[in-house]
């Protein structure tokens, strides 16, 4: 689908739709905040971890006093210092000991490397798209710590990810099955498929880039600010280096956004043209290899392929970039600040203890500003995803065409009055037709290919509405009444058989989820296809497979037929029901369908003279318009009658 990918967003249309897209996951906003509290919950342990090496470093292998130190120890790390306050060198050791023991199972770690390399997360193999990147998207969880509680953290936040994926998935794909069937004549499935599967996870990385690594990253650098001007006014430049790290990495990546999210647009519609090309070329295979076009395929799913990958590339190299900037940054600023720090320890303005809460400290807000700085730029990759799910969202579907009104009993009179319908680029397929049908006729709509029957016939179910006059539903306007409601009472079958992959019972039943078994057979030999099920491995109970590959054109046909009838709707609209079948069976099922005629409204779209002569009404269309109406019998009787000249092109007599 074209037009909705245009890359081109104001920064109002931006805070819009994330808006919108943090709406969606307000029903688990308390989830969220379990997670907020447990992310905060690591982030403090991260912060304590470097001050126990201080105390060994400066109470046991410098064998300072404690209470002695030349900096002072900020509150929070008060309790601790207490707690080892009356101990000896040994009893610290054996303390620090058994803290470290009670570290490594609850977070997994001790130490100053701890505190910035220590986590809990996982991914599954990914390579360098949008497509296999977004499965990790679909599984996001992480924790700042391991351990007992970084798995608790990281198997929570994981059910959270998948709960937020999964409805955003099911909205998406409702949305697609609701939209007009008109519509996919212009939506590339594999498109389709690349929005409900690739496109949907950025809705949990929004969510959390958002709500909850936001929060804990101000709070950590909040804390190791306050720390720096409470213990460490010694060195200015540290305090300095600490006010202005997360702005100068920031202002790095804002300048880029709007690069960052043209670029990912292009590698997201680049990955769904690639999705689009294998659908194409699996569902056409049959054509594919009878015309020789393997090679062509081959060839633009390659163009394909390799464009997607060029596109992410794109976008990576624009974000190595600014990574190797803020590289840049931070090395500068560590040789800034670590050259003060060892001026000051010798100076013993600070002991050597501090060197190690420093060095922790420091690795930490490079980490956290880097990925503050970073978040605005890849929250661009989630932003273009989210605007390709909003962008279908936002697509009008069939429910919102119509009102809230059901019918009080099952339909048994339709009548077209004045219908026309004219196509977007102004073409006219019909033009001003009324036609009434009754419970127990049959009507065929005949004329010549692009005549309008199929676009007519698509008015009763609602898969198109007329641009002028009324379709009534038992003199109630269509367009008044729910859409279920409509098409509960509207049963149609496509000239082109389709079939899941499913049992041949769940396929005929998907035209009446509640048929019993009794009913799906009946229904099976009225089509005439209860033979060849019969004759299947495991009759009714045999799957089909992808397509239905095993069954040949009439089969489907005759299956698709079956699933109409199992139907329980009162009109019942076929196109070119026996395009496919054999004369013995066409016969043989026109035979059988005069039974149906009886409970049904039935209306044929055919060009066989053995499938429309036994109708009650022939309705002769061309040109949009209905040019004669009658039997079989009175139409002929008009030798310069429109049907007449189509009944001699088919036998032949305008030759004779």
């Amino acid at each position: 689908m074209s037009s909705p990918d245009s890359p081109g967003m104001t920064t109002g249309e931006v805070l819009k739709l994330i808006g919108r897209s943090l709406r969606l996951a307000w029903p688990f906003r308390l989830q969220i905040v379990v997670k907020l509290v447990l992310a905060l919950i690591g982030a403090t342990v991260v912060l304590m971890l470097p001050w126990p090496l201080k105390m060994l470093t400066d109470h046991v292998v410098m064998k300072m006093p404690v209470g002695t130190s030349p900096t002072p120890y900020p509150p929070y790390v008060q309790p601790l210092l207490d707690l080892v306050a009356d101990m000896s060198p040994l009893g610290m050791v054996w303390c620090f000991l058994a803290l470290a023991v009670v570290g490594i199972v609850l977070i997994g770690a001790f130490g100053t490397d701890a505190a910035t390399s220590d986590s809990a997360e996982g991914n599954v193999a990914e390579g360098f798209d949008t497509a296999t990147r977004s499965e990790n998207q679909a599984n996001v969880s992480n924790s700042r710590v391991g351990g007992l509680l970084g798995l608790f953290e990281y198997h929570y936040q994981l059910r959270i990810t998948h709960r937020i994926n999964h409805q955003l998935r099911a909205l998406l794909y409702q949305h697609l099955l609701c939209l007009p069937i008109t519509r996919f004549s212009d939506l590339s499935i594999g498109d389709a498929i690349y929005r409900v599967m690739y496109d949907t996870p950025s809705i949990s990385r929004l969510c959390y880039d958002l709500l909850v690594t936001p929060v804990v990253a101000i709070y950590s650098v909040g804390v190791i600010i306050w720390t720096t001007h409470y213990s460490y006014s010694a060195v200015p430049s540290l305090i300095a280096t600490a006010w202005l790290a997360a702005p100068i990495v920031l202002l790095s990546t804002i300048l880029g956004t709007h690069l960052a999210r043209r670029r990912s647009l292009v590698s997201r519609q680049a990955g769904a043209t690639t999705t689009a090309n294998v659908e194409e070329g699996m569902s056409n295979i049959a054509a594919v290899q009878s015309l020789g076009a393997s090679a062509s395929q081959r060839a633009a799913f390659a163009n394909a392929s390799a464009e997607s990958f060029r596109g992410f590339r794109r976008f990576e190299v624009l974000n190595a970039i600014v990574v190797g900037f803020q590289g840049v940054v931070v090395a500068g600023l560590a040789f800034v600040v670590f050259y003060d720090v060892a001026n000051v320890i010798i100076d013993k303005r600070m002991s050597a203890g501090d060197y190690a809460v420093l060095y922790a400290f420091f690795l930490q807000i490079a980490a956290i500003t880097a990925g503050l700085g970073a978040l605005w730029f890849l929250l661009q990759n989630n932003i273009a995803g989210m605007k390709r799910v909003w962008d279908i969202v936002d697509l009008s579907i069939d429910a919102e065409q119509h009102d809230a009104r059901t019918l009080p009993a099952p339909a048994s009179h339709v009548r077209l009055d004045g219908v026309s319908y004219t196509y977007p680029d102004g073409t006219i397929a019909v033009d001003n037709v009324s036609l009434d049908g009754r419970v127990g006729e049959m009507i065929a709509l005949v004329g010549a290919t692009g005549a309008g029957k199929t676009t007519l016939a698509y008015m009763l179910p609602g898969f198109i509405s007329p641009t002028s006059g009324r379709v009534l539903i038992d003199d109630i306007d269509a367009r008044e009444l729910q859409v279920d409601a409509l098409r509960a009472n509207v049963s149609f079958v496509f000239q082109e058989a389709f079939a899941f992959d499913d049992t041949v019972a769940n396929n005929i039943r998907m035209g009446h989820s509640a048929a019993s078994e009794q009913d799906v057979e009946r229904a099976a030999r009225t089509a005439r296809a209860f033979d060849f099920i019969s004759a299947l491995p495991d009759g009714f109970a045999t799957r089909l497979g992808r397509a239905a590959a095993t069954l040949s054109g009439g089969q489907k046909q005759r299956l698709a037929i079956a699933r109409g009838l199992v139907s329980p709707a009162p009109i019942l609209v076929l196109d070119e029901p026996t395009a496919a079948l054999d004369p013995e069976t066409e016969n043989a099922l026109m035979e059988a369908l005069q039974a149906e005629r009886q409970k049904r409204l039935l209306v044929i779209i055919a060009h066989r003279l053995s499938t429309i002569r036994t109708a009650d009404r022939i309705v002769f269309i061309d040109r949009g318009r209905i040019v004669e109406t009658g039997s079989h019998n009175e139409l002929m009787a008009n030798p310069n009658g429109a049907y007449r000249r189509f009944v001699d092109l088919h036998t032949g007599a305008v030759n004779s």
